[in-house]
């Protein structure tokens, strides 16, 4: 395990822990634990958009050569989900996982790493939608603030940023990858042979690419309705827009840093900033991010238990 994300890993969860010592741990541990049974509707709102997003995944599938429905394509994203939330990887941990998986399946590497970029690619795309809907919202409900500029600083940088990579995919930049691995002496074979070839095909697919990308935008705005049952649950309710307003911001920082394991610190940081345009006082905008922090350990552990599970399956097999 690489020693860098390890301290990057320590560096979050001491910025964590020091921004709930210091809000006042007391009162931010009595904002968890004013949620109650409102974790079951939380749960049940995220197990819908991985739903949703494995469904988004899915889209790229056909004709792909995975033996296998759509339930065993959302559980790998679900297995995805947990590897890049709970472990100590940059946030990508998770899809390289998912690529050995899907080889496991009988998918050729190109295809399942092609599905996975599309995929990916889509995700960027809605998230961008989205937080440009929760910047619209901002601004409609009469918020003025230094924010303001930041969010369009941010999402003025990330166009090029976007559109750079959607170059790259379509002007050699994974057959550049391929070309690396074919000469590297560390590998036997070309585990990823065909990918730019298979990435070029996916984005032929029209259909598929708009139904991802829908989907994918879907579930970024039922995250929304997460934040509003969480604020809602511990006493600090707020209204379905300005939901909407935290859990854009909240996530476009997130993915930010995805350099950061878990967004560790970085969270915490921005529901409480962005908590406070509202009137939210800091140890609730706490309160939200460990809560989201809770939810993403009891539905992540069941993923990380699938993985293995799958793991000692072909071990299994194979003895």
């Amino acid at each position: 395990m690489n020693k860098w994300m390890i301290t990057v890993a320590l560096a979050g969860l001491a910025l964590a822990t020091y921004l709930v010592v210091d809000q006042g741990l007391a009162e931010v541990m009595d904002g968890v634990g004013k949620i109650g049974w409102g974790i079951l509707p939380v749960l049940l709102i995220h197990l819908l958009q991985m739903v949703l997003t494995g469904l988004g995944w899915f889209c790229f599938f056909d004709a792909s050569g995975y033996r296998g429905s759509s339930a065993g394509v959302i559980l790998l994203r679900w297995i995805r989900e947990g590897i890049n939330s709970l472990l100590p990887t940059v946030q990508i941990g998770g899809e390289v996982v998912s690529i050995r998986l899907l080889m496991l399946r009988g998918m050729s590497g190109g295809t399942a790493g092609a599905t996975i970029v599309l995929d990916l690619t889509m995700e960027i795309v809605s998230q961008f939608l989205f937080t440009l809907i929760g910047l619209l919202l901002l601004i409609h409900g009469g918020y003025a603030g230094p924010v303001v500029g930041w969010v369009i600083l941010g999402m003025i940088i990330s166009v090029p940023v976007i559109l750079s990579f959607l170059l790259a995919q379509n002007h050699g930049l994974f057959r550049l990858l391929e070309q690396l691995i074919e000469r590297s002496s560390l590998l036997s074979g070309n585990p990823l042979e065909g990918l730019h070839d298979s990435i070029q095909s996916l984005y032929r697919r029209r259909v598929a690419l708009l139904s991802s990308c829908g989907l994918h935008l879907l579930s970024w705005l039922i995250g929304a309705f997460e934040v509003w049952v969480i604020l809602y649950c511990i006493g600090t309710p707020v209204s379905l827009s300005q939901a909407l307003v935290l859990e854009s911001l909240g996530q476009a920082v997130r993915s930010a840093v995805f350099f950061i394991p878990g967004g560790l610190g970085v969270q915490e940081a921005s529901y409480l900033l962005f908590g406070m345009i509202y009137g939210l006082p800091p140890e609730q905008g706490l309160a939200l991010s460990l809560l989201k922090r809770v939810r993403e350990v009891l539905l992540g552990l069941p993923g990380l238990l699938a993985w293995q599970l799958l793991e000692g399956k072909r071990l299994w097999e194979r003895v």
